[in-house]
């Protein structure tokens, strides 16, 4: 046999033991990398939870600030009205989450001075749909939430009573 053959062949085994190792390799590489993607998903999605419960902290602190100091006399409806045209706009956007009906309704009641406790609590239910599906849409759905916490205080204090959320003798709501 001749050695050129020879070394012909050793090399094309050796080239085939490099391919089947680096084939080996790539695969464990592969798989160390699709572990690590899956360990960042989690992680985000754990960030992002994180995330999700601090915005709900601080808009129920906005929120439960805005109603108590209406509900102690500090804001009146001339200080809650700058947020009406806030509200106007939202509701008048064609992507607004409201139905039409909730979406007149909405805007009677902001228009509306003088609400019963019965038409403060439809406005914050009004507002807080549009705050919970609008949010990520725009920062102005904060404030709709905003007025509607200030104006439920500010009748809830006209009829000399608490909002539910503030008054410890009523049970404690734990759904979110």
């Amino acid at each position: 046999m001749d050695y050129t053959l020879i070394e012909f062949l050793v090399g094309i085994v050796t080239i085939v033991g490099f391919m089947y190792k680096f084939e080996k390799d790539t695969r464990r590489d592969i798989e160390e990398l699709r572990i690590g993607l899956t360990n960042v998903q989690r992680d985000v999605g754990e960030l992002r939870s994180g995330f999700d419960r601090l915005a709900n902290v601080i808009t129920s602190t906005n929120e439960i600030t805005i109603e108590y100091l209406a509900l102690r006399g500090v804001l009146n409806q001339g200080d809650a009205g700058f947020l009406r045209t806030v509200i106007k706009d939202l509701a008048s956007t064609a992507t607004n989450p409201l139905t039409e009906a909730e979406r007149r309704r909405l805007l009677e009641l902001v228009d509306k001075d003088d609400l019963t406790i019965e038409e403060a609590e439809e406005l914050y239910r009004l507002a807080r749909k549009l705050y919970e599906e609008y949010i990520d849409k725009t920062p102005d759905a904060l404030k709709a939430l905003l007025y509607a916490a200030a104006m439920r205080g500010i009748t809830y204090r006209k009829y000399g009573k608490k909002p539910p959320n503030l008054d410890s003798t009523q049970p404690t709501n734990t759904q979110s």
